[in-house]
């Protein structure tokens, strides 16, 4: 072979290598496409020769992207025999938050029938993920300004707490007021109760030397009529005594939790409070009064809300074991409840379920709807520590359901326990003084 055939063979090989990486490199295929066209408003940083995906499938690729008027033209090339349903989707995908872009198309359904070739079809705008950073921060700081006092939540409990800042004020300067007096009055009582034991003791021993005859109090009663005089009297002694332990009992036995709720709902784009007052006379028996939904009904609400501002609740409520049961008056209306543990006495014991039914006979319109169905909430709660619990309930059921993410303080206060056990003994003496008349 001469020096010419071998330079021959060479050109003619670089030659095809050449026309190869030609076609390669100027996006040749022998597979036919189809064009479609998509308007888009924004495709955020979607390239030219950008893959097109059905259903995460490749089929295609983008032509050309070009803008008309205000509206951006994305041409794609889809692969013949690949069938794109009217009612699809068209946005701009991402492999990843940095990685590249492609055109991702979201199948329908074969009953809107099939795009044909030279379409025009409409894009859904994506937000692009700088702008969508910018927006999250905007959110964040106006959520940390309203935190730092600069929003209605802010000011909401600034308020809230102002007034049990006052509350306690109150209450502490009547406590102080009484507490000198009170605790005179139990110094004295302890003495009492110590000298009317010893007197009980005494009088026992003699009811029983009465009861045998001896000595001169035996002598005296010799008379069956007076004897029994005597035994009658000593009798109403020791009587007397129990009723003052009674008495003294109930100064110990008050137990007063102050509760305030806040409520969330997200729905109505509002929040609202509950402030009560929960009174044990006794163990396992409870009054509660309080109010609810505590606010300026004069306010714009930013959305829907159906609940009526500043009702009442008064009920009265029983503990067992896991259950507490109470009925009485729910935002301003009858109704009852249910409290379950369902772990109770064991270290999950801090989770409980709600159930509320109240408003049974309602028939009426409330801000544009009308409501004809008794009102059921149900919710669940965990007491996180001691003083404060959180949990989410659904109101509403049978009517609008309406979710609200809750947040509960409850705490003992025992100078109002101590003021109220006081209160029970100055009624037990007027109630005596009464009927003694």
């Amino acid at each position: 072979m001469n020096g010419e055939i071998k330079v021959g063979i060479f050109v003619l090989a670089g030659f095809v290598l050449f026309c190869t990486a030609i076609f390669l490199l100027g996006d040749y295929s022998f597979q036919k496409f189809y064009p479609v066209y998509v308007e888009f408003t924004d495709v955020a940083g979607l390239p030219d020769k950008a893959l097109v995906k059905l259903s995460g499938v490749e089929v295609g690729k983008i032509k050309k992207i070009s803008l008309k008027h205000d509206k951006v033209i994305v041409e794609l090339a889809v692969r013949e025999g690949v069938q794109i349903y009217r009612d699809s989707k068209f946005l701009v995908g991402s492999t990843s938050m940095i990685g590249s872009k492609f055109l991702e198309v979201d199948q329908g359904t074969p009953a809107a029938g099939v795009v044909p070739a030279g379409a025009t079809v409409p894009g859904e705008t994506t937000l692009a993920l700088d702008r969508a950073l910018a927006k999250a921060v905007d959110s964040i700081q106006g959520l940390v300004g309203d935190i730092r006092g600069q929003g209605m939540l802010a000011r909401d409990l600034k308020e809230i707490m102002e007034n049990m800042r006052q509350v306690s004020v109150n209450v502490n300067e009547l406590v102080r007021n009484t507490q000198p007096h009170a605790e005179d009055f139990m110094v004295r009582m302890d003495s009492i109760t110590v000298k009317l034991q010893d007197l009980v003791a005494k009088s026992d021993a003699i009811v029983e030397r009465v009861d045998k005859g001896e000595g001169v109090a035996g002598a005296l009663v010799s008379d069956p009529k007076m004897k029994q005089n005597v035994t009658d009297t000593l009798t109403n002694m020791r009587d007397a005594s129990a009723s003052v332990k009674d008495v003294l009992g109930r100064i110990t036995s008050f137990r007063i939790f102050m509760k305030w709720d806040y409520r969330n709902e997200p729905g109505a784009k509002t929040g609202k409070n509950d402030f009560g007052m929960k009174i044990y006379p006794r163990e396992g028996h409870y009054y509660y009064i309080g109010a609810s939904n505590m606010g300026s009904d004069k306010n714009i609400p930013k959305a829907k809300d159906y609940e009526t501002m500043n009702t009442i609740d008064a009920q009265f409520g029983w503990d067992v074991r896991a259950f507490n049961f109470y009925a009485g008056a729910l935002h301003g209306v009858g109704g009852a409840g249910l409290n379950w543990k369902p772990f109770y006495d064991s270290k999950w014991d801090r989770l409980s379920v709600m159930l509320e039914a109240s408003d049974f006979s309602r028939n009426r319109t409330i801000r544009g709807r009308f409501f004809n169905k008794p009102r059921y909430d149900a919710g669940v709660n965990v007491q996180l520590n001691k003083y404060v619990g959180a949990g989410v309930r659904v109101n509403e059921l049978a009517e609008v359901k309406r979710v609200e993410y809750t947040t509960r303080v409850l705490f003992e206060d025992k100078d109002i326990s101590y003021l109220f056990g006081l209160i029970s003994v100055g009624s037990s003496g007027a109630k005596g003084r009464s009927s003694s008349k």
